[in-house]
């Protein structure tokens, strides 16, 4: 009787033979247009919103469309190719909240940065 079981050595194993790739990163920003912290989505859904009649995203910049007095804000978020998608998935299902420069479509949330507000992209250097 051994100190490890088969389940371990067969783990190890399957780890070796799984092949490394290049790693996607991920980012772990949490500042504006980045990753939404629980405790700004908190205070967003605690403020006042807005009704969006439509949003459409352009590279990284996010252009919201409201829908009481057709104001335009221009946004900026790190992953435009998800919001995209929850764009196309859930249209008129968005709110913002815009003294927390967020945006809810459907339940997923999208911490934006003000488009006159100093940028950070995901890899650390200002833009």
């Amino acid at each position: 009787m051994g100190t490890t079981n088969d389940n371990e050595r067969t783990g190890d194993a399957t780890r070796q033979a799984v092949p490394s790739g290049p790693r996607l990163q991920t980012c772990d920003l949490y500042s504006p247009g980045h990753q939404m912290h629980y405790r700004h989505q908190g205070q967003a859904v605690r403020s006042p919103s807005r009704v969006v009649t439509n949003a459409f995203v352009d590279d990284t910049t996010v252009v919201v469309l409201l829908l009481d007095d057709g104001q335009e804000l221009r946004w900026r978020h790190h992953d435009p190719d998800r919001l995209r998608r929850m764009l196309e998935a859930l249209p008129g299902k968005r709110v913002i909240y815009p003294e927390h420069h967020a945006l809810r479509v459907g339940p997923y949330w999208f911490n934006c940065a003000p488009e006159d507000e100093d940028w950070q992209d995901c890899s650390g250097a200002p833009a």
